[in-house]
């Protein structure tokens, strides 16, 4: 029986894109888990959140999506960022965040730009957060190198990232609940443009069916800030709706896979 989930980056401001996103999945009663940057996110964005969450709790949840999305040498905390450093701000978001939702916030994180140093790894750690969300392939090579990765218990090999997806990130108390398929295929421009290209309907299919045999739940990823054409949000509509004749799917949030997955899962902070 697959599962499936959505999560959407990049949230900050309130804009017509990250309501209609969030709506073509609520209104079909498909959870969208929002990645929040702490340091950006505005109180209009938040009232708004606060707002639809209300109406059904399990339809709206929220996470961490790094601390100010700032490109710096790879990524937001890539390359040499230190770990004293990445902790300060990952400690600094999730205060922001635990205030600003009065609590009501997934003790989930990820990463900016898909790019992290172990010293981010280790931050978000001592941080105490029970959820790491990363990225899994399940294009054959990918596989190979992710199965050589856990058997050595290695967070990268060679600069790439193992996918520890339903599993406990090596050496530390986070649940990683990896998404798989973006509906993104190309960005266009320098960092902060709202140009892409999306993948077919056809395409995301054949990748769904693809990854299926290989992993028992399906993360799908948005940013909703690219979707701002009629026909871009229409790809989300056709996406669920062909997710829907799968025998047996599910949708869920992240925190509920984390529930149904995670061996001793836990409520909150780990520290915190």
């Amino acid at each position: 029986m697959p599962i499936f989930f959505f999560r959407n980056d990049d949230v900050n401001i309130l804009d017509q894109e990250l309501v209609e996103v969030t709506r073509r999945c609520t209104e079909q009663g498909v959870p969208i888990s929002h990645a929040v940057e702490p340091a950006n996110v505005t109180d209009e964005a938040v009232a708004w959140l606060r707002e639809e969450k209300a109406k059904d709790p399990r339809l709206i949840e929220i996470t961490q999506h790094g601390y100010d999305h700032e490109l710096r040498d790879r990524g937001e905390f890539g390359g040499d960022r230190s770990f004293e450093d990445a902790l300060a701000d990952l400690q600094r978001g999730r205060d922001i965040l635990l205030e600003k939702f009065d609590g009501d916030f997934l003790s989930a994180l990820n990463f900016p730009f898909g790019i992290y140093n172990q010293n981010a790894m280790k931050a978000a750690d001592a941080a105490g957060f029970r959820i790491i969300c990363s990225h899994f392939n399940a294009r054959k090579s990918r596989r190979a190198m992710y199965t050589a990765g856990r058997a050595l218990r290695m967070g990268q090999i060679l600069g790439k990232h193992i996918s520890y997806n339903l599993d406990f990130y090596p050496r530390t108390g986070m649940f990683a609940v990896d998404v798989s398929i973006s509906f993104i295929d190309r960005y266009i421009g320098p960092h902060g443009s709202n140009t892409c290209t999306f993948h077919s309907l056809d395409e995301i299919k054949r990748r769904v069916e693809m990854w299926m045999p290989h992993t028992p739940v399906i993360g799908l990823l948005f940013h909703h800030r690219f979707h701002h054409q009629p026909e871009h949000m229409e790809l989300i509509t056709d996406a669920i709706n062909w997710l829907k004749t799968i025998e047996g799917a599910e949708f869920l949030n992240i925190g509920e896979v984390y529930d149904r997955f995670c061996p001793n899962p836990g409520n909150g902070f780990r520290n915190g």
